[in-house]
């Protein structure tokens, strides 16, 4: 059984040193306007403008090649843009020689270690160039992972799902304060995607930021707090968790004065209505998931609507998705 991220949390929480007032008051870590990468006559990234704060998840989504690595390297500081600014954690990176700033965590899906070297000697060794972890740190991070530090084994012969462990475990090991994930869930079986996620909420409980690009939608849904959809380099929508945090009621009513009385209830809480058939009065209503059914049909029956059916539905990241490249598709 995979123990990924048990003790973690409480290891991780008792370590990181962050300013009481970045746990009190939101503080932008990421700061991009009007960022753009080009490769010679070939713009990957254009007109990129974000901000990610301190104690937010911000969601990636995006189909192969729309540019959520360059995004990221630029990020991290391991790439520099074409043209826009870029400020991390306070500092201006377009201008500078590229490097990664003090306080990134950096979980990318391609994870590159010395395969010859055990995971021990790997950290050990990031670490000492880094200067950001002991031996002690180290072992007790690679424990909680459910990676052996007396593993003598290379990195060559680990699975993927120990690869990407081992990946999650050096950028933890560095307390980071803005931590950059790419793909972090691969790899990882159900019990372990489970507790990384109860882990990157915590870890956004303390003020850490984290950006998160993933193909996997619904784990996407469940972390993230805004989401940028992103297609050839561009972002062309931003969505907040306040979308996909709402449910769909089918309505089927008597006639056309009860539909007219469903409509007026609809408008008094303003919420939308969209008429799917006219002849069998059938309404579509958008309302909080947080708002029980049952008040909604008592509210109806209250107001003498005679109700036939009523059903629901979960307005789900995925059909948010398909429904915006229909649109861009479309266009």
């Amino acid at each position: 059984m995979c123990i990924l991220y048990r003790k973690l949390a409480h290891f991780y929480m008792e370590r990181i040193d962050l300013n009481p007032s970045v746990r009190d008051h939101k503080q932008v870590l990421v700061r991009m306007q009007g960022v753009g990468k080009k490769y010679r006559h070939h713009w990957v990234l254009k007109d990129i403008n974000l901000t990610l704060s301190s104690g937010e998840i911000l969601g990636f989504i995006g189909p192969n090649g729309a540019g959520k690595t360059t995004l990221m390297k630029i990020m991290a500081g391991l790439s520099r843009s074409s043209e826009g600014t870029v400020e991390v954690l306070g500092q201006h990176l377009h201008d500078q020689t590229p490097s990664t700033p003090d306080g990134i965590g950096l979980v990318f899906e391609q994870v590159g270690f010395i395969p010859y070297l055990s995971g021990y000697k790997n950290l050990e060794m990031l670490a000492r160039i880094r200067n950001v972890a002991d031996s002690c740190v180290i072992r007790d991070t690679l424990y909680d992972v459910g990676l052996d530090p007396h593993d003598a084994r290379s990195v060559q012969s680990y699975s993927l799902g120990m690869r990407q462990r081992l990946g999650i475990a050096q950028a933890l090991m560095e307390q980071p304060k803005l931590l950059l994930l790419d793909e972090p869930t691969n790899g990882l079986d159900p019990q372990g995607i489970l507790e990384l996620r109860t882990l990157l909420r915590k870890l956004v409980d303390k003020g850490v930021g984290l950006f998160m690009a993933s193909h996997l939608l619904t784990e996407v849904e469940q972390v993230c707090d805004r989401v940028l959809f992103v297609r050839n380099g561009r972002i062309i929508h931003e969505l907040d968790q306040t979308v996909t945090d709402m449910k769909r009621l089918r309505i089927v009513v008597s006639s056309v004065r009860d539909m007219d009385l469903l409509v007026q209830w609809a408008d008094e809480y303003v919420i939308s209505v969209d008429f799917l058939d006219h002849t069998v009065c059938t309404v579509i209503v958008q309302v909080s998931a947080h708002y029980p059914t049952p008040r909604i049909v008592r509210e109806l029956v209250t107001r003498d609507i005679q109700i036939e059916e009523i059903s629901q539905s979960r307005i789900s990241l995925e059909k948010v998705f398909f429904q915006i490249i229909m649109s861009e598709a479309s266009n």
